[in-house]
């Protein structure tokens, strides 16, 4: 003898809806800006005067997130701002030593500018992808006043 149970075939269907809605709302991912396979390397300076830290200056270059060697020669590509002044200040500055920037995101790299170059910097950059490339590629250079 078979067991029945009484269900409310409306209830059932509609309890399928509900779950199906819920898995693909769960499922379905958000759109992002951020560059999953980007890395921003280069190097920064903070700017001093009269004993104050007034400014930063960074040059930097968006490389490949698994190639470490191109990470390393846009490093020594960038590794040096002699003499140079603060873009937007108004007066002489000294520099820190440099501040290696190795493999950071690219909204890290836009929390180091306070975001003034937007959250993901790496959006306006021309990505190196080859390490031939690092020697014809200008860095950018960013720079903000405190």
């Amino acid at each position: 003898m078979a067991i029945t149970l009484p269900f409310n075939r409306k209830a059932v269907l509609a309890a399928l809806v509900i779950t199906a809605a819920a898995a693909t709302t769960v499922t379905v991912p958000g759109t992002a800006e951020a560059q999953s396979g980007s890395r921003i390397c280069g190097n920064y300076w903070a700017a001093r005067a009269n004993g104050e830290t007034v400014g930063i200056m960074a040059k930097v270059l968006e490389v490949p997130k698994v190639d470490l060697g191109i990470c390393l020669r846009v490093i020594d590509k960038t590794n040096s701002i002699n003499g140079r002044s603060l873009p937007g200040y108004n007066g002489p500055v000294t520099w820190n030593p440099r501040q290696a920037i190795r493999s950071w995101t690219c909204e890290e790299f836009g929390d180091l500018f306070s975001d003034k170059y937007g959250n993901d910097p790496c959006l306006d950059m021309n990505r190196v992808d080859l390490i031939g490339q690092v020697a014809n590629r200008t860095p950018r250079e960013m720079s903000q006043v405190y």
